[in-house]
């Protein structure tokens, strides 16, 4: 219907307000009981996608309301018959392309006399996009407390008033009230007045746009006590502008509690040090007089009898002597071994080929085994001390256990990943396959007693020492399958004016060297 229709038949709205109705999407529409007919502007005409020349009676305009929203239609109109006589009520329309528009509609009912027929008149507006923006948000929310729901942690959301907004399942469960009872509370209701005061400021260095993050305790309702990381972290908008504040709790109670045990576990560790230092001293010291004594007995036997040939007993007595010198040496690796992999020693820069030729001349094996010192050898900063013995344990363990006592001992290198990977390899018999999980172990020998001198604790040292620097030890089959080789590694460290060094560095640039010279005087053959 022509919009001068509309006034003519409307002559109480002006056509100033009908244009500025008509500017802001606002459709105007009246229903003549008399008639049976509605009346609609254009406005209305082309939200409802009706012909403007379409007639429109009850039954076409009840057709064009979604079938879902007929009834609340029906039952809004009838609500305003018998009461105050209007009506507002949101429902969907179908128009003829099949799309599907939300219209705000509301509607007034005059006074009429007795029998006199109903009229109607109204206004509606498109509101589609609006539920849309709404379904979007609402979505949005949902997928918000979905995933707070499944945070495992605590999740609260507070506005610029301090009031909750949010709250997860999990905070719910901690505080152990109702959902309805705890959301739009006062932020002072959930903590406790005493609690507020005392974090207002971070609170308010929140709405002001600042994270802050601390660790805290919290009792659960049953008495359980928890703890957590707790975040406040500021909620923004598009613009820029602060809204609220989040509250992200992280459970570390497994993390706390596994901190606390290994606290605990290092205080034991501590202890036990000290006793097994302690213990070490009492069998290095004090066990040591008594075998002291032994030896002096021993000689003063060996004068007595010195003339005495009946028997065995020069021999007797030479094993007696052989027996306690090899419980004193026990007793001095005890001591090592409850020693080794500790201390925090100084590093300095260590020639290792050097060192492998000093380990040869202290260690002076027999003329016909040869310790080579590789060209690999490289200078590194590190404590020299500990080295020193892993690499002198490894060369004496090699020429003590060769089967001949003619052969070689191979000392080389290589760098890798920021760690020296050592090898002293030899070309002995070998480690029999059923011991090599026990060649690591205290008191481990694998020949007779009387054959080689030694605690059956080298090999167990070298392993505390190795292990205590950060590295690991390994052995294989030599070349050929003949022989042993033992690989370990050691993380060098850089050396600073002091002397001391960072294990956390790399390595010290390696250098070039021409073959080491020959010591002086008597001494075993290293290349």
């Amino acid at each position: 219907m022509a919009e001068d229709t509309w006034l003519g038949r409307n002559t109480t709205i002006s056509a100033d307000l009908h244009g500025i109705l008509r500017a802001t999407g606002v459709g105007i529409w009246s229903y003549d009981g008399t008639t049976g007919q509605f009346t609609l502007d254009d406005t209305c005409r082309e939200l409802f996608d009706f012909p403007a020349d379409e007639p429109l009676d009850r039954d076409r305009m009840r057709q064009c309301i979604h079938p879902d929203d007929r009834a609340a239609y029906a039952a809004a109109v009838q609500g305003a018959m018998t009461g105050d006589r209007e009506f507002s009520i949101e429902y969907r329309i179908l128009r003829r392309d099949g799309t599907v528009r939300f219209i705000s509609g509301r509607g007034r009912i005059p006074p009429n006399l007795p029998g006199e027929p109903m009229s109607v008149t109204g206004v509606c507006i498109d509101v589609s996009e609006r539920r849309n923006l709404q379904d979007r948000l609402h979505a949005t929310e949902l997928q918000i407390r979905t995933f707070a729901d499944g945070f495992p942690g605590l999740f609260c959301y507070v506005d610029q008033d301090y009031v909750v907004r949010h709250l997860s399942h999990r905070y719910v469960e901690h505080i152990g009230l109702p959902h309805d009872q705890l959301v739009g509370r006062h932020l002072r209701d959930l903590t406790g007045h005493a609690r507020f005061l005392e974090r207002k400021a971070v609170y308010a260095a929140a709405l002001a746009g600042h994270s802050y993050s601390f660790e805290d305790m919290r009792l659960l309702p049953d008495g359980q006590e928890r703890h957590y990381t707790i975040t406040y972290h500021p909620h923004r908008d598009a613009f820029g502008a602060v809204r609220g504040f989040m509250t992200i709790g992280l459970d570390i109670t497994e993390l706390h509690n596994a901190e606390r045990a290994l606290q605990e576990r290092t205080r034991e560790l501590s202890r036990s040090n000290h006793d097994l230092e302690q213990f070490a001293y009492v069998a290095s010291h004090d066990l040591k007089a008594p075998l002291r004594a032994i030896d002096v007995l021993v000689g003063w036997l060996r004068e007595d009898l010195a003339g005495l040939d009946q028997g065995k007993v020069q021999e007797n007595l030479g094993l007696l002597a052989q027996r306690t010198a090899r419980l004193h040496r026990l007793l001095d690796d005890l001591l090592a071994y409850s020693r080794a992999g500790r201390g925090n020693a100084a590093a300095t820069m260590v020639d290792t080929a050097r060192m492998v030729q000093d380990i040869a001349v202290l260690l002076a094996p027999p003329p016909t085994m040869r310790i080579e010192a590789d060209a690999s050898l490289p200078v590194i900063g590190t404590p020299a001390t500990p080295l020193e013995q892993v690499l002198r344990n490894l060369v004496n363990n090699a020429i003590k256990h060769h089967p001949t006592g003619s052969g070689l001992v191979r000392v080389s290198a290589w760098q890798r990943d920021g760690e020296v990977e050592f090898a002293v390899e030899d070309d002995g018999a070998g480690i029999p396959p059923e011991f090599a999980g026990q060649v690591f172990q205290m008191f481990q020998k694998f020949s007779q007693r009387d054959e080689v001198e030694g605690s059956g604790m080298g090999l167990a040292i070298v392993r505390r020492i190795v292990e205590g620097q950060g590295g690991r030890v390994w052995f294989h089959p030599g070349r050929s399958e003949r022989g042993t080789v033992f690989r370990f590694t050691w993380k060098p460290v850089p050396v600073t004016a002091t002397g001391t060094g960072n294990r956390d560095a790399v390595t010290a640039p390696d250098r070039g060297r021409s073959r080491p010279r020959p010591h002086r005087g008597r001494a075993p053959a290293v290349q």
